[in-house]
């Protein structure tokens, strides 16, 4: 299975960056992993938000091919724990799904053309949380299945 996270935005601060490179070469152990920013718009006090969110939808849409199954995070999303997220992994590779796209929104979140063309659209916390920490949220995750998944231990 490869897995690509798409996020709106490129990341900045310092202890994401290196959180991200970290859980990246540890998933790479495992998989085939790739983080692909897309462009993020300017918000402006009084400028269209929706508007924004379909600018910033446009882009990930554009990237993404037709051939992969599509997850959205959001904060209204069909919220998981650890075990249902790893049930939820499991059975798509069972399904024989080859590439799984995850998409991270920026801080207006996914525009609503993008949550349409999601297979599935998730919660990784009841809590809001920055594009930033989604991402490092979903790698931890992410890397803490394929270590179960491997049969090894996930805390060394």
């Amino acid at each position: 299975m490869k897995y690509v996270l798409v996020t709106v935005g490129k990341f900045k601060a310092p202890f994401i960056v290196e959180g991200m490179n970290l859980y990246r070469r540890r998933i790479t152990r495992y998989t085939e992993f790739s983080v692909l920013p897309v462009k993020e718009e300017k918000i402006s006090h009084g400028g269209n938000e929706t508007l924004i969110k379909q600018k910033e939808g446009d882009r990930i849409l554009e990237k993404i091919p037709a051939d992969g199954y599509r997850v959205a995070f959001h904060q209204g999303g069909r919220p998981l724990a650890s075990e249902q997220w790893f049930d939820f992994l499991t059975d798509l590779g069972r399904q024989g799904i080859k590439k799984t796209f995850f998409f991270i929104g920026g801080p207006l979140g996914l525009s609503p053309q993008v949550l349409a063309q999601a297979h599935q659209v998730l919660s990784l916390s009841p809590l809001t949380l920055t594009h930033e920490m989604s991402a490092l949220v979903f790698s931890e995750q992410l890397y803490r299945y394929l270590t179960v998944q491997a049969g090894e231990k996930y805390h060394r």
